[in-house]
């Protein structure tokens, strides 16, 4: 069948691995890497919004598998019962070459009548598109590693310099809330250059760089309450 990677909602030591192990072997499925267990609660119930879910789907895109494996429970048991949004996560996952694949019978989805204004579903679609766009740029990162070409940070196999993401977090999260607060890119340049933010020329980042910054953005993980 291919390569895949778990995701599983809930305590490793609570949790019966008989049906996914039973999937595994029939279809002859390759497991890349640990299992991810996602067991927090109180967290948004935008799956794709949370760090464990997301950071499946990344190292799922990086080790370039073809399946994400879960269970029936995968979107009711953090209550994301709108079909609408369980849709979503499921083409984004495959419009970066993967599957989201259910070992147990089809998604637990209840009915769900509320009617949604414009506003929630520009919302909606906003953060289906900015997990879309990240996973995009990791599979166009690989396939050009695959060709010998430096990505953006220069992480080829030339170069070993690293992101701003590793060396200055902070600066990253920065941006990332200027940017949700509504700042335009240039504006965002202009207010960290009066904090003391420079490139590494001492001038104003440029807006390609504050681009740059924010897709990072999507790599950080929650800040803690």
């Amino acid at each position: 069948m291919g390569t895949g990677i778990v995701i599983v909602r809930g305590e490793p030591k609570d949790h019966n691995k008989s049906k996914m192990l039973s999937y595994i072997k029939d279809n002859q499925v390759e497991i890349v890497g640990e299992w991810f267990y996602d067991y927090r609660t109180g967290d948004s119930d935008w799956s794709f919004e949370r760090h464990t879910d997301r950071l499946g789907f990344l190292k799922g895109c990086e080790r370039g598998v073809s399946f994400i494996l879960v269970e029936k429970d995968f979107f009711s048991h953090i209550g994301q019962i709108d079909t609408f949004q369980q849709k979503l996560v499921q083409e984004v996952i495959r419009k970066t070459g993967m599957d989201l694949v259910c070992v147990d019978g089809g998604f637990i989805s209840k009915e769900y009548n509320k009617i949604k204004d414009s506003k929630e579903l520009f919302d909606t679609v906003k953060r289906y598109e900015k997990l879309r766009l990240t996973l995009s740029r990791i599979r166009t990162k690989q396939n050009n590693e695959k060709k010998d070409i430096l990505n953006l940070e220069g992480q080829g196999k030339i170069s070993g310099r690293k992101s701003y993401l590793e060396t200055d977090p902070e600066l990253v999260r920065k941006v990332q809330k200027l940017r949700d607060s509504g700042y335009k890119i240039r504006q965002i340049s202009d207010i960290l250059f009066n904090m003391g933010y420079k490139n590494k020329k001492g001038n104003p980042f440029y807006t390609g760089q504050i681009s740059k910054l924010y897709q990072q953005s999507e790599l950080l993980p929650p800040e803690e309450e």
